[in-house]
């Protein structure tokens, strides 16, 4: 909006109409007075929550904006009328706010008009919007533009009394793009329950918009997904900060070949030298001697290039990749697994941790699910199929004995390496067929049916920390130990511990930060 041309506007405007007698500063501020008043009327009698509706009602709406208008245009003209320049006015009398009511909270004041960076609105009509879930992440404002590059507007949602990086978002999509919501009620999930509800609420008035819940909370899964079948583009985004190994790395390097000697330069020393007579007659031996120390030297001194391994694994799941992702696959139960291919990709990246849905990893891991039958895709479709268990071959040995006497002389020579006490004079052949082979199987038998599952450490991990009152684990590790403790009657204790923690992060009985270094245990019993 030009106030400027606004106010050139509205003096040809009372021009035409010969009102230029009557726009006193005295009648423009009366008049200002009664124009709020009007606008005032309107919410007279209605409570807070009657109040809000008034974007969902357009006859309403539609009174309230004329009364905004009429206000505005009295306050240009008042200002007009009076000479006061509006913008600087304006400005001066935020700072000196702002030097009179120092702040709370400064991370959360804008920035100052030196400071700000003036962003163009984008030509294109759909909007993409990014509800961030900052109870769970933390992205800064260029992370975050990396991470959804069509983003346009950003909602962040926070505790009552947590920091907020609003500078740096609204340097990256302006003053006008960042909303914060802070969370007004208390409890479980609370803020959780509020971003659903914003989704809902602004589908409503852009029902052509793209909505991304920035969130590591796969509980948002289910509402996304119904939001999915009633026709609106909504999705969840993971978000993992990863650092940069290669500034790391390069230091230790430079150090190493700064502090290295150089190397004695074979070919300078024999050239001042006047070239002896038994030169010659050594020479193609030293040639041969001088390259292969220059080899030497060569494959001392320079580094390897990157290897070929290396560059795949960047790009490709490994072996040891795809065995966390089968475990954590497992561990979750059916009704949390997502249904659609996108939510899936979705959830490989943040089991990777990737920064992208994108990446050539997270497709392979993909592609190697659907490779082992794991994962079934038809079209954007998910489905799980369950793995059959080959039946144990137990009765194998059975048919083998039922003949007399061809499968009577066969043990003979198993119970002279057996039995090496008795004589061979005496072969007890029916003994010997009766004698119990397969009893050896039966306690590995035994010891896989009674192997605990998943569920089973679950509870038993969630009781031993209900007796836990002050020495509960804090980090993801030492999380992670405490489970193993409790895993280890399993085949693969630590396996079986990233397969436990997955399912107590599911069904939501703790909540590890991003960063790993801070759990919320439930209280639920």
């Amino acid at each position: 909006m030009d106030i400027s041309a606004l106010q050139t506007r509205l003096r040809s405007f009372a021009a035409a109409r010969d009102w230029q007698s009557r726009h006193t500063p005295k009648n423009l501020a009366m008049a200002l007075t009664v124009e709020s008043a009007g606008l005032l009327e309107m919410f007279q009698w209605t409570t807070l929550g009657e109040s809000r509706g008034v974007v969902r009602d357009p006859a309403y709406k539609e009174r309230v904006a004329h009364g905004v208008a009429d206000v505005l245009l009295c306050l240009l003209q008042l200002a007009d009328q009076a000479g006061v320049d509006l913008p600087e006015s304006v400005e001066q009398t935020l700072r000196a706010k702002a030097l009179e009511h120092p702040p709370k909270h400064p991370d959360l004041e804008p920035p100052t008009p030196a400071a700000t960076v003036t962003v163009t609105p984008t030509p294109t009509t759909q909007r993409v919007h990014l509800l961030v879930d900052w109870e769970n992440v933390q992205p800064k404002g260029d992370e975050l533009q990396t991470l959804v590059p069509e983003g346009t507007d950003v909602w962040l949602f926070h505790g009552p009394h947590q920091p907020v990086d609003v500078a740096g978002h609204q340097q990256i999509y302006g003053p006008e793009r960042v909303t914060l919501v802070p969370r007004t009620g208390a409890g479980r999930n609370a803020l959780d329950f509020q971003l659903a509800y914003y989704v809902g609420y602004i589908s409503a008035r852009q029902p052509e918009g793209t909505f991304v819940v920035v969130s590591n909370d796969q509980g948002y899964e289910p509402m996304l997904e119904h939001a999915r079948e009633l026709g609106f583009d909504a999705q969840r985004c993971g978000f993992r900060r990863v650092p940069t190994p290669p500034a790391v790395s390069a230091v230790p390097i430079a150090q190493k070949s700064a502090t290295l000697p150089p190397p004695p330069p074979p070919a300078p020393a024999p050239a001042p030298a006047p070239a002896p007579a038994p030169a010659p007659a050594s020479s193609p031996a030293a040639t041969l001697a001088v390259e292969a120390t220059a080899k030497t030297s060569a494959k001392a001194v320079v580094p390897p290039p990157p290897s070929a391994k290396a560059a795949q694994a960047r790009t490709q799941a490994t072996r040891a990749d795809m065995q966390k992702l089968l475990a954590q696959l497992d561990g979750l139960p059916a009704v949390h697994r997502p249904a659609h291919k996108a939510a899936l990709l979705v959830l490989l990246q943040n089991w990777l941790g990737e920064s992208s849905v994108r990446s050539p990893r997270t497709s392979h891991a993909l592609a190697q699910l659907q490779a082992r039958k794991r994962v079934v895709v038809k079209g954007e479709v998910v489905s799980y199929p369950t793995v059959a268990l080959a039946p144990p071959a137990v009765n194998a040995s059975a048919p083998k004995a039922a003949p007399s006497k061809a499968v009577a002389s066969k043990p003979s020579p198993a119970k002279k390496t057996a039995g090496s006490k008795a004589p061979p004079q005496k072969p007890a052949v029916k003994k010997s067929v009766v004698s119990p082979p397969p009893k050896p199987s039966a306690p590995n038998a035994g010891k896989t049916a009674q192997s605990p599952t998943a569920a089973q450490v679950a509870r038993s991990v969630l009781a031993s920390l209900q007796k836990m009152t002050k020495n509960k684990p804090r980090q993801r590790s030492g999380l992670l130990k405490h489970i193993e403790a409790q895993a280890a009657k399993t085949e693969d204790p630590a396996a079986m511990a990233q397969r436990v923690l997955s399912l107590l992060e599911a069904r939501k009985d703790v909540v590890i930060a991003a960063d790993g270094k801070g759990i919320t245990y439930s209280e639920k019993k």
